[in-house]
């Protein structure tokens, strides 16, 4: 049978394709499980908040405190966001240490991720499940490419995790083109010509079985825009910049330093969890209680109800609440809560300067503050455009991406000098 299987596939080498295919629709599946349900651990949150305001300083702490627990006894490679273990797990050569790719890719990790991502979510967490996706896409990818492995063509291991994080992510977002960019941009330059066809076809079936599944063409839907006059970019620049600035002490917030910090002063992990859960729950009652979960619809409320604008008090609750949820060490990654906080920072900007288009500057903030945290503009402005279909925004969300990232670029180099 195997010799027959093989004989088959040297006849069609395109069927070569069909592990990947196979991989494609269990991500996209598996993103629309993952989402209905960090949905509903959102609501659940939010009841908690509105109802009963007081348990969330039990309530919070008790769900870090578990989503930690889960991660340091059952798997250690699933806690943070998912995309440094991919880049890992990448860095990593096959057979030699297939050990140490196994302990960042499988099942156990992605169920574990998935856990303790809802975990934290429950207990009034701000992180999102799009980073986490890119995590899980590549475990299970490698799974079927080892389960395959014994009757296909001996294929590179980075090929199955390059092309699970291109389906996670295009599955988390709808947007397939999306996860093939941040491939290239974010993961694996030096090798996305050897996997180009797979890393495309992943990021197809990924999307394509997450829209089919969920019904929802777009990620955010259609925020009107009006006429982009060029007269926008000096406005997307500013918007840039400034969100450039900000960037920098959220991204030293999740510094290594500031965590050895954490760790010292507090001695346990699961303290950590604890305190940052119980701080978390302060920002959602006394500062703003839209500072729970990933952000998704702090966005839509921005884009898409006229009379909610973003003040200092939002702005400061996403960039707190998400910083120390992610020191938490639970499972959770960044790319919406970033979207979300550079929504913010967008509508607070049109509103302190009157600029007239409300929409443009909260799609422009998204791009900007996206790409100076994952450090890879286009992939921030593709995601924006790919999620809103507004291609009239192009020039801003390129321009504003371009200056935030070399404004994040310029002062992070200046404070490692200094260091």
């Amino acid at each position: 049978m195997l010799d027959y299987l093989q004989k088959q596939l040297r006849k069609n080498p395109v069927l070569e394709g069909f592990p990947y295919w196979v991989a494609g629709f269990l991500v996209g599946g598996v993103a629309i499980f993952y989402s209905q349900i960090f949905e509903e651990a959102v609501v659940t949150a939010r009841w908690v908040l509105v109802n009963y305001p007081s348990w969330l300083f039990v309530f919070a702490p008790i769900c870090f405190v578990l989503g930690r627990w889960l991660v340091e006894k059952f798997a250690p490679a699933a806690g943070g966001s998912g995309v440094p273990q991919v880049i890992q797990a990448l860095s990593l050569d096959s057979p030699r240490q297939n050990s140490e790719i196994e302990a960042i890719l499988s099942l156990r990790v992605a169920v574990v991720v998935i856990l303790s991502s809802i975990l934290c979510t429950l207990g009034s967490g701000a992180l999102g499940r799009e980073g986490p996706m890119v995590h899980i896409g590549a475990c299970l990818f490698y799974v079927v490419g080892k389960k395959f492995g014994k009757i296909w063509p001996v294929v590179e291991h980075r090929s199955w995790i390059m092309a699970g994080a291109a389906a996670g992510i295009a599955a988390a977002f709808n947007a397939p083109l999306a996860g093939v960019v941040f491939v290239l941009e974010e993961l694996a330059q030096q090798h996305f010509h050897r996997f180009k066809t797979a890393v495309l076809t992943a990021a197809i079936i990924g999307g394509v079985v997450s829209q089919w599944l969920s019904g929802r063409y777009l990620f955010l839907g259609y925020p009107k825009l009006g006429v982009v006059p060029l007269s926008a970019i000096p406005w997307a620049l500013g918007l840039g910049i400034l969100a450039g600035l900000v960037s920098v002490p959220f991204i030293l917030m999740g510094s290594p330093k500031v965590r050895n910090w954490f760790t010292h002063y507090f001695h346990t992990r699961i303290q950590i969890a604890a305190v940052t859960g119980a701080m978390v729950a302060a920002i959602a009652v006394f500062l703003h209680a839209d500072s729970i979960g990933g952000g998704v619809s702090v966005i839509q409320s921005l884009l898409f109800e006229s009379d909610f604008r973003a003040d200092w008090s939002l702005v400061v609750a996403r960039f707190l609440a998400t910083s120390l949820s992610h020191l938490s060490g639970c499972a959770g990654g960044f790319l919406a809560p970033s979207l979300a906080l550079g929504a913010a920072i967008g509508s607070w900007f049109s509103t302190v300067t009157d600029y007239s288009n409300h929409n443009l500057l909260v799609l422009v903030g998204m791009s900007a503050f996206l790409s100076a945290v994952v450090r890879a503009p286009f992939t921030a402005w593709v995601i924006v455009m790919e999620m809103s279909d507004r291609r009239s925004a192009i020039f801003p969300l390129m321009v504003a991406s371009i200056a935030s990232y070399g404004t994040s670029h310029f002062l992070q180099q200046r404070i490692n000098k200094t260091q």
